[in-house]
């Protein structure tokens, strides 16, 4: 095996790790982000304001972006 084989298994290894531990510390619920107002922890029907954020910035960009590649 050459160095770089090494370097890319402990690099896979390593990932592999942090997912597995990331699952077990998180027990199947939402992330951490400690939001205002997020009730999505709680019940399964509830709302993640931080991920509602995202998503709406993240449709404002892409209309930015449309209307920028129609006007060029």
């Amino acid at each position: 095996m050459s160095p770089i084989d090494i370097v890319i298994v402990v690099a896979v290894v390593a990932v592999l790790a942090l997912c597995i531990r990331s699952f077990t510390k998180g027990k199947g619920e939402c992330a951490d982000c400690t939001a205002e107002g997020c009730s999505a922890r709680n019940r399964a029907e509830g709302r993640c304001v931080a991920a509602e954020d995202m998503l709406q910035r993240v449709d404002k960009a892409l209309a930015e972006s449309q209307q920028a590649q129609t006007r060029n």
